[in-house]
């Protein structure tokens, strides 16, 4: 396996946010197992604060408590909403404060997930000394005191500006110093944009646009122990009907650098959908992806619940992980249900280029989803294609075996130089260094040594002439 299942405290990537404290949010009082459903949750100033002190109840660590303080943690630097094409401006920010948010307005609160209190040693699986995820919830200040998030309640309808299932939510967020540990993130809503930048660093930044998505509510109190709706990897969940619809906004950033690096940046998003969890396996000839959402079969309306799964894979991703292109994509992947029974859309694979507002990458969707675990391995279709390169004097040669080309039928070569800095490897950076057609099995292609090195990581991909599709892509580093 590339990655490393952790089991966290409460019981899993969505759950555990109830040990910051954030009893009503989306993504504890709706999943939380025996706590009350409720559109409520703690201020900024609340999950700002240390552990036992006014505000901050809860049994785990506050902001306060974390190396470096409030001024250490994450932020968000700017928030606007979109209705009906007008955008109206919910503030900027510079540094990580706590702005109240007022009665009927809307604002957002960045949590810890999972930190130690101050003073109290690391527990793993339990409290870290540093978060191992970071909530970011949509809100608005409710009147009476604290903060809302069921933007489907009677209370929110006089939020000003609305905020409905159309909504676009656009936010940048600065990771701060927890930059350098982002892996994937999860998104409770419809997924329209999203850019990374300086990944690695502790001025990462995330940039996102979003619609809110329908969070079904359980009673988890009366379910049988031992359901793993909300764990890491999800099993064990069997809920016949939702109590209720919920409306929210949620983001949950994971900083779990036990995972594959190769996923920093990945995102996927869930809409109809309790839980999710994204996980890297396989091997490193034949990588997958393991893709789970969790919901109760039915509506609390008693109709067949149907969600979507969109999980968005950066071009750093797509090449370290599977060694191939965006623009490949829909050729490349294959993407399977298991798990739990059900139907859903055959899924499909949009490239994104990249732009101010999107990172470079593919959006793998797959929609009308039935309930109540399935798990989608996303893989490769292309067969492993052995691949060496050896530098002689002024010339280094790139070799490889690959079936499909011939002279009836001419592929064309092409070789990236991949960029080794990390910065620049989650970004996915190449540059092509050559193009030649091949009508042969065996591939020998040379290029100038001052361009390809020895040690440099390169990228073949080859293509049918006519069709323009891959027949092989591989990773390989000169020797």
């Amino acid at each position: 396996m590339i990655g490393i299942r952790r089991k966290v405290l409460a019981v899993g990537a969505v759950a555990m946010i109830t040990a910051a404290g954030l009893v009503g949010s989306p993504t504890s009082a709706v999943f939380a197992e025996g706590a009350a459903v409720t559109d409520w949750m703690q201020t900024q100033s609340d999950v700002d604060a240390a552990q036992g002190t006014p505000g901050n109840s809860s049994n785990q660590g506050g902001w306060a408590d974390m190396a470096g303080g409030l001024t250490a943690r994450p932020y968000v630097t700017s928030m606007s909403v979109i209705n009906g094409g007008e955008t109206t401006p919910i503030f900027t920010a510079n540094a990580p404060v706590a702005a109240q948010v007022a009665p009927g307005r809307l604002g957002a609160v960045v949590a810890p997930v999972n930190l130690c209190p101050a003073g109290q040693a690391e527990q793993p699986g339990h409290c870290y000394s540093t978060p191992n995820r970071v909530a970011l919830t949509v809100v608005y200040g409710a009147e009476g005191g604290g903060n809302g998030w069921d933007f489907s309640s009677e209370r929110a309808q006089t939020v000003t500006p609305a905020v409905t299932e159309d909504t676009i939510i656009d936010m940048t967020i600065a990771l701060n110093t927890l930059g350098k540990s982002l892996r994937w993130s999860w998104l409770n809503g419809h997924l329209t944009d999203w850019r990374t930048d300086n990944l690695g660093q502790d001025d990462a930044t995330v940039h996102v646009r979003f619609r809110p998505a329908t969070i079904p509510s359980v009673d988890w109190a009366s379910l049988p122990a031992g359901n793993g709706c909300t764990a890491t990897p999800i099993f064990n969940c069997e809920i016949a009907q939702a109590q209720d619809e919920m409306l929210g906004a949620t983001l949950l950033f994971s900083l779990d650098d036990t995972l594959d690096p190769a996923l920093t940046g990945s995102v996927f998003a869930t809409r109809n959908a309790i839980a999710g969890f994204l996980q890297p396996g396989g091997s490193a000839a034949a990588p997958l992806l393991d893709i789970q959402a969790a919901s109760t079969h039915l509506t609390s309306l008693g109709e067949l619940r149907k969600g979507t799964i969109e999980a968005f894979l950066p071009a750093g991703a797509m090449l370290n992980l599977y060694g191939v292109l965006p623009t490949d994509a829909a050729w490349v992947f294959s993407t399977t249900r298991t798990g739990s029974a059900g139907t859903n859309d055959a899924p499909t694979y949009a490239p994104w280029a990249a732009s101010p507002e999107r990172s470079e990458g593919v959006l793998v969707t797959v929609d009308n989803i039935t309930f109540s675990v399935p798990t989608y391995k996303v893989k490769s279709r292309l067969k492993a294609v052995s691949t060496s390169a050896k530098t002689a004097g002024k010339t280094t040669t790139v070799r490889a075996g690959v079936t499909g080309c011939s002279k009836q039928a001419p592929c064309v070569a092409t070789i990236y130089e991949v960029t080794k800095a990390k910065s620049l490897r989650y970004r996915g950076a190449r540059t092509a260094v050559l193009n030649r057609t091949v009508t042969a099995k065996t591939v020998a292609l040379s290029v100038r040594s001052t361009v390809l090195k020895k040690g440099d990581r390169y990228l073949l991909v080859v293509r049918n002439a006519k069709t323009k599709r891959p027949v092989a892509s591989s990773l390989g580093a000169v020797n």
